[in-house]
């Protein structure tokens, strides 16, 4: 009971509190299935001295923050029963999870007050108290994050500047917890440019239209964990799909399989890769891909798969073709606690169509450097990140148009991001990009803040 209230107060300030919310991207943020804090807590679990928790975490249950950093505060409240090895385990814990024990111990004790009050009061019923009981129960299962954007983009062309500004985008995600193993979530998004683009109103808006997004699918694991089922319609941005970035509207069905660190994924459906904005004739393409992630330890892994996307006449790519088969790696280093490396390569079979333009351009693997230094951490004020980049993206063996590298184009990228107050992001980027084969001018540089919430 105590712990419902904590999320139901939890609840009553997000929906009450306005943007002035402090529950961070994180709180309800799933922790990776590959975090260390699972089997740093399963060991504590094991000595039988977290007092709440009996039963170790079943392997391959994903939890969220704030589940883990219930286990972690219970343990913190025993600490002295622990070895000294376990104290700094659950010291180095505490220390992940600060802000988010934090907001569990100041809600546990506002509710711990409201519960002995509703107790003592007369004036409740049993029949209110149990109403209380379950607005707790329904805010155990129910939780809301998002995010607010405002961003300013500038394009400098052979053919003169552009600017594209004062775009803003409002995310509000909701998940409702079925079960252990289950979920459903409502993904609501409104985007407003007010550059003059297109201000067409429109129930699926692109990036310059005003409207309301929808995103409705159900998520959860069978097989005693093993297999995960993702369905419905979603937001696919993944920076190992593919091998690189994604940041594409998706329906259809993912399969993810493994409970230990091997995972393989399985995604079939149609994907909005942006062929009719580039002059191609598709809506949406039909895509099935097969890709498996494996982490070597905690400063290696690497992503590899195969896709099959349909043709795309913006992609130069033949339509009779029917599908184009793209494979793929990807594979990541962490040098220290400053430094990253990720390093990609992509290639497909794609035949090219028999339009002139066609005839013109590259068909070579796609290739992609990034080195990161440090890294934003919502959490941490003043923190901050440098990102250097180089893409190569011929369009014949690239299926996307991946964070906003345009069609056939390399190019060089110097991004820096901010972090001025908890849950506020600031980045800002300069991108130096030509064509592959024309070498036209193709630079763009963007400001962008964020609020999590």
């Amino acid at each position: 009971m105590k712990k419902e209230l904590v999320v139901l107060g939890l609840s009553s300030v997000i929906f009450c509190g306005g943007v002035h919310v402090e529950a961070a991207p994180g709180f309800f943020q799933e922790v990776p299935l590959n975090d260390w804090s699972y089997e740093a807590v399963n060991g504590l679990i094991a000595t039988g001295h977290v007092n709440d928790y009996t039963e170790q975490i079943p392997q391959g249950r994903i939890m969220s923050r704030m589940e883990m950093a219930m286990v972690v505060d219970d343990a913190m409240q025993n600490l002295k029963e622990f070895t000294p090895a376990e104290q700094d385990t659950i010291q180095k814990l505490n220390k992940e999870y600060y802000y988010d024990i934090k907001k569990i111990q100041r809600l546990s004790q506002l509710d711990n007050a409201d519960l002995e009050k509703a107790t003592n009061d007369t004036t409740f019923t049993e029949e209110e108290k149990a109403g209380l009981k379950k607005a707790a129960a329904f805010a155990d299962k129910f939780s809301i994050d998002g995010y607010a954007r405002l961003r300013n983009d500038h394009y400098l062309k052979d053919t003169g500047r552009t600017t594209r500004a004062n775009m803003t985008h409002v995310q509000v995600n909701t998940t409702y917890k079925v079960n252990d193993n289950w979920q459903v979530h409502t993904d609501l998004g409104y985007r407003n440019s007010f550059s003059g683009f297109d201000e067409l109103k429109s129930l699926s808006p692109s990036e310059n239209q005003t409207g309301i997004t929808m995103d409705t699918y159900v998520t959860g694991r069978m097989a005693d964990n093993a297999l995960g089922l993702k369905v419905g319609k979603w937001n696919e941005w993944n920076i190992y799909g593919w091998g690189m970035d994604i940041d594409c509207d998706f329906t259809g069905v993912q399969l993810d399989y493994g409970k230990k660190d091997f995972k393989t994924y399985f995604t079939s459906g149609k994907m909005d890769l942006w062929d009719n904005a580039m002059g191609g004739d598709r809506e949406s393409e039909q895509v099935t891909s097969l890709r498996s992630f494996y982490p070597f330890d905690k400063k290696n892994d690497i992503n590899f798969g195969v896709s099959w996307s349909s043709a795309m006449a913006s992609r130069y790519q033949d339509p009779d073709q029917g599908r184009v088969f793209y494979y793929y790696t990807h594979a990541h280093h962490n040098f220290d606690n400053n430094w990253d490396l990720r390093v990609g390569v992509i290639n497909s079979d794609a035949k090219r169509d028999d339009t002139a333009t066609a005839a013109t351009k590259t068909k070579q693997p796609g290739r992609w450097v990034q080195l990161q230094y440090k890294g934003s951490d919502l959490q941490a004020p003043g923190s901050y990140g440098i990102t250097a980049d180089y893409r190569y993206e011929p369009a014949l063996s690239w299926p996307t148009v991946t964070d906003w590298c345009g069609l056939n184009e390399r190019f060089f990228r110097l991004g820096v991001s901010y972090v001025p107050a908890k849950n506020i992001l600031l980045d800002t980027f300069y991108t130096w990009g030509r064509e592959i084969d024309t070498g036209e001018k193709d630079d763009l540089y963007r400001f962008q803040t964020q609020f999590f919430f």
